[in-house]
């Protein structure tokens, strides 16, 4: 495992209380793996406030502006790592992020919410290989 930043991907979209529950569970991986001396960039907990502030009239647009820059952190970053919260098969977002990933060879690791108190550092030891990183494009 490379020390460095990874990015943290977490579906959103959904109802209010989805969108509060993936918020909270971002927040809690984001500290977790600080406390472990790992570093994530999570755009749940970062870039929602940003979107609120600019006050973007759809969906779309909101997509067009901050997809281009949640890139460029993953650009940056050693990993994407994927929470298989419900819902991540059908996130726009996931999609790009994984598409992007696999176009621009970078590290993809899975977990499932309930392992976030895991040895992380163990987690990341372990990258998907080629084949897996299509099965889950498949899935999206």
């Amino acid at each position: 495992m490379d020390k460095g930043l990874y990015y943290l991907a977490v579906p959103y979209h959904g109802s209010e209380e989805q969108q509060a529950y993936r918020h909270e569970l971002s927040l809690k991986a984001a500290a977790e793996f600080l406390r472990q001396e790992l570093h994530v960039f999570s755009p749940i907990i970062y870039v929602n406030q940003i979107i609120e502030k600019l006050n973007l009239p759809s969906l779309e647009k909101r997509r067009t502006i901050v997809m281009p820059y949640l890139l460029d952190f993953l650009r940056v970053s050693k990993g994407l790592i994927l929470i298989k919260e419900e819902g991540w098969q059908n996130s726009w977002g996931i999609q790009q992020e994984l598409n992007f990933c696999q176009e621009n060879k970078i590290s993809v690791y899975t977990m499932n919410p309930d392992q976030i108190y895991e040895n992380l550092t163990e987690i990341l030891s372990y990258p998907l290989g080629q084949n897996q990183i299509n099965q889950l494009l498949e899935a999206v």
